[in-house]
């Protein structure tokens, strides 16, 4: 039993430290390809900046709520599903961003930045709202922006600034460590939460978790109409939830009771993957997208006949 503990320990720390250098590696790249002025500037755009506060601030928690008692599923797991739901824009969503190719990065970072500094306030009044008396630290949120994303795009943005000449080189570098950091976060991933994904197997909590998360990205994606590459950010940030909030809710303040817990974890697990998937198909398909061809020069014509 002690065996079988240890390794599982082992591999949920390999999922975690898998996920944590898959992020802090994906922002420090694309902080060496950004200026300070080409991350800042996004953040004039306030009508899409608006637009996003309202869809993930406001709007995903209720529409999480009202999806899952669409349902049948017991009001355990609807509290656990919307628990997970109600913190936005998790910084995995970079990388489903980085997957799909044609996504407005710096939008997509910025987008991240705001949205977690505004989690400061709102995630802990969805929390009281879902959860009579439940509570969350601001200080779990402003660490987790601070190791994951403003630390590391900071340092890109230094080595970008400073170190021009290998900052291309230095970027194809740590892209290579954060996908096979993906790579190492997917199977572990899988690995640890494999019970919880066994128990609900053939529950409709899978498929109410699948539809909440594609309803997520379409909320997102509005955001972006006219502009296929801000509509591709706004999907990737909103359809990635914060999830780590909600599961410390459950974890302290439910007393990590397993009909709450297990339907937060899978809602996790496919939000995570689902999304990088679905960043991985967008990619596959900019790829097929064939390219304009080039005019051909026109032979010269003799000035003397």
């Amino acid at each position: 039993m002690i065996a079988a503990m240890t390794v599982e320990q082992l591999v949920n720390l390999v999922f975690n430290a898998g996920l944590f250098v898959m992020i802090v590696t994906l922002v420090m790249s694309l902080g060496m390809g950004f200026t300070v002025s080409q991350v800042i500037a996004p953040l004039r755009r306030y009508g899409v900046i608006g637009a996003a506060l309202v869809i993930n601030v406001l709007l995903a928690p209720l529409v999480a709520w009202g999806l899952a008692k669409l349902f049948p599923i017991t009001s355990e797991q609807v509290v656990g599903l919307v628990l997970v739901c109600i913190a936005s824009a998790g910084p995995a969503g970079l990388k489903a961003a980085q997957l799909a190719k044609r996504a407005d990065m710096a939008l997509a970072v910025s987008l991240v930045i705001v949205l977690q500094l505004v989690n400061i306030v709102a995630a802990p009044l969805w929390a009281s709202a879902v959860v009579t008396g439940a509570s969350v630290s601001a200080l779990t949120i402003i660490k987790d922006l601070l190791l994951l994303v403003l630390v590391p795009l900071v340092v890109g943005l230094i080595g970008h600034a400073r170190y021009t000449e290998h900052a291309a080189a230095w970027k194809v570098g740590l892209e290579k460590i954060s996908n096979i950091a993906l790579y190492i976060a997917i199977v572990t991933g899988i690995a640890v939460n494999w019970h919880a994904i066994v128990s609900l197997l053939g529950s409709w909590v899978l498929v109410a978790a699948t539809v909440m998360i594609l309803v997520f990205m379409a909320m997102g994606a509005l955001i972006g109409l006219k502009d296929r590459p801000t509509a591709i950010s706004g999907a990737m940030v909103t359809g990635m939830r914060f999830q780590p909030i909600g599961l410390i809710i459950i974890t302290t303040q439910l007393n990590g009771n397993s009909a709450y817990l297990a339907p937060a974890l899978v809602f996790a697990l496919i939000d995570t993957f689902l999304m990088f998937g679905i960043g991985i198909e967008l990619g596959r398909r900019g790829d097929r997208t064939p390219k304009p061809a080039r005019p051909r020069p026109r032979r010269a014509e003799a000035a003397v006949r």
